[in-house]
């Protein structure tokens, strides 16, 4: 994992391979809060259920898996997830009569796969986030956060400190005693 970038509102990284992307969702779920959206966008194979299931184990859920043919598949416990997915969605009017807000109302955690295919989401307590492929790996992802209101940004700063923290512990890792000249 590398992060290329982050300000108060938005935050790049890239990973390298599934575990990672999962590993990133696991930090975001590991921060999540009742009430929060994650809007997530991509193609086909990005990796979006994959974050998803990082959210979930975080959150003591197993077995997350996309509800393509479903459109939403609720987790419960101490703070329910909501995992929807709009794929198969032809108009805006069909995710807006989902009553999304309904379940953020309610405390739960919303993530939304084909999250473009809502016409309205939240504006506030939501991290949109997109995936995108790097040309050089197949399985490497640009995955660019996105924070919207103040909750979502504090959030933000803190998955910045815990992306940092993991990959200054990966750097330590690889550190090779014998290439130090003094001890």
């Amino acid at each position: 994992m590398l992060c290329l970038s982050h300000s108060t509102e938005t935050m790049q990284i890239i990973t390298f391979c599934e575990e990672e992307t999962r590993s990133l969702g696991a930090s975001v779920g590991r921060l999540a809060f009742p009430g929060l959206t994650i809007l997530l966008h991509g193609g086909l194979g990005m990796g979006k259920t994959l974050l998803t299931q990082g959210i979930g184990k975080a959150l003591g859920y197993c077995g997350i898996k996309s509800p393509t043919f479903i459109l939403i598949a609720e987790h419960e416990g101490d703070m329910p997830l909501i995992h929807a997915d709009l794929y198969r969605l032809d108009s805006h009017v069909e995710a807006d009569a989902l009553d999304f807000e309904n379940y953020i109302d309610s405390g739960c955690l919303l993530v939304v796969e084909w999250a473009e295919r809502w016409h309205t989401p939240p504006q506030k307590d939501t991290l949109d986030i997109t995936i995108t492929s790097e040309n050089q790996n197949e399985n490497s992802r640009t995955i660019t956060v996105r924070a919207l209101g103040n909750r979502a940004i504090e959030m933000l700063s803190k998955l910045s400190e815990e992306v940092s923290d993991t990959l200054r512990k990966k750097e330590g890792e690889y550190e090779d005693p014998g290439n130090r000249l003094h001890d």
